[in-house]
């Protein structure tokens, strides 16, 4: 029994991540030129200001799923030209929803009286149908249908900046190593 266990456990996928390419930069949150494998990668806000949790986090939040927010960039909905992206009156499971669009109903989120954000699913890239965010492939490159890295930095700047807090789901359980999802035939 105990040898079947280690097989399982052995036959566990490997983490992945895209190494540093130029064509990645501003959604690829690794940084590190030189890294060969995810324990050498590292990204970096320069001039950002550290907010502390609160001492308790009883207070209202507001969840929500980001591509099925407010669409605050029509530019990035067709990020990838394939049949899976955005029409949403259609039978396509995009709806275009990103950081800047969060960014702009933030005056009506607080005046509800919300003190922190709860944003469901992963904003990496996911499978081409998993708008919702759980079907991440790679936990260091940005879903470009969410924005980039400066997108996603404007928008926690402005949440800490009026005194809310975001919180981001933990997707690892819907986890897809892309070598898995695009296997080939």
């Amino acid at each position: 029994m105990l040898g079947k266990w280690l097989a399982a456990l052995a036959a566990l996928p490997v983490i992945w991540g895209l190494k540093w390419s130029e064509e990645e930069v501003g959604f690829n949150i690794n940084e590190n030129q030189a890294a060969t494998k995810p324990t050498e990668y590292w990204g970096e806000w320069h001039n950002h200001q550290f907010n502390p949790s609160p001492k308790t986090w009883r207070f209202p939040f507001y969840v929500l799923t980001m591509d099925r927010y407010v669409d605050g960039d029509p530019t990035n909905n067709e990020a990838n030209g394939t049949v899976f992206e955005h029409h949403w009156m259609s039978n396509q499971f995009r709806f275009g929803g990103d950081p800047k669009g969060l960014t702009g109903d933030l005056d009506y989120i607080q005046g509800l009286g919300i003190k922190a954000i709860y944003l469901t699913g992963s904003p990496f890239l996911n499978m081409p149908w998993s708008g919702d965010g759980y079907g991440p492939l790679d936990f260091t490159l940005l879903d470009r249908h969410h924005g980039s890295i400066e997108d996603w930095r404007a928008l926690i700047a402005e949440i800490h900046r009026r005194e809310m807090y975001v919180v981001f789901d933990n997707t690892m359980a819907t986890y897809v190593p892309a070598a898995i999802a695009v296997r080939p035939r």
